[in-house]
């Protein structure tokens, strides 16, 4: 075989090989989340309402994105609606149909969403354990996804806590594209880059160590009385 035809087989078997590395680092990027449900089940997109800067697809800022691994490894086309306040959510749920919602329990009306199969979510004992006690996880309607305490503004002197969920919608229709980005949302690399973004603490402790871009004292400088810790303290999270 000329040698020249020799290299051409070479270069095309080198670059099979890149391309399916390059499949699999995705897909290991996205930590599994690909084998949360079977793939082929998968619906085409995934429709989500949410505040501004929760759904990072790069286009802001190249070191954040959180939505194209999950895209890769899942198939599943995202979709945003994002919002610039709170106050606007009530209006935009209205007729609508999304699989999720993104914000924080007292600016959404309860009766318009489901239970959360927790049983689903692999990663949800990796979740803090002084976030079971807030009524809305015990009642399997939000999936905590990150974090802040407010200052008190004087003369009141109590910190105040802010945790906002993913809702899983009544009406949704893509319901395992839904759990597979609950998955994802709560993997440690999601959690620490929705933090750093953010300015706010995860709610996954293994997400405050070892992050290129949460970094390790991150989320005791923004609460000093944050833990890394698996049992339920004392005095656990108030709820918002």
């Amino acid at each position: 075989m000329p040698e020249n035809k020799i290299l051409k087989l070479l270069i095309v078997f080198f670059a099979c090989l890149a391309i399916v590395a390059c499949k699999k680092a995705a897909q290991a990027n996205a930590s599994g989340v690909s084998e949360v449900a079977d793939p082929l089940a998968m619906e085409p997109e995934l429709n989500i309402l949410a505040l501004d800067g929760r759904i990072e697809s790069g286009k802001n800022s190249a070191s954040l994105d959180w939505v194209t691994p999950f895209e890769t490894a899942t198939g599943c086309k995202v979709k945003a609606v994002l919002l610039d306040n709170n106050e606007l959510f009530a209006s935009n749920l209205e007729g609508k149909k999304f699989d999720l919602v993104i914000a924080a329990d007292a600016f959404l009306p309860p009766d318009q969403f489901q239970k959360i199969d927790f049983s689903r979510l692999r990663s949800f004992d990796k979740i803090d354990k002084r976030f079971l006690s807030n009524p809305s996880v015990q009642n399997k309607l939000a999936l905590p996804l990150h974090w802040k305490v407010i200052k008190p503004v004087p003369p009141s002197t109590e910190l105040i806590t802010e945790v906002e969920s993913i809702h899983l919608f009544a009406k949704a229709e893509n319901t395992n594209c839904a759990y597979a980005w609950m998955e994802w949302s709560i993997s440690p690399r999601v959690q620490a880059d929705i933090a750093a973004a953010l300015d706010t603490i995860p709610v996954v402790p293994a997400a405050c160590i070892g992050s290129d871009s949460l970094g390790d004292e991150a989320c005791k400088t923004r609460m000093p009385e944050t833990t890394v810790q698996t049992t339920t303290p004392e005095k656990p999270i108030p709820t918002p």
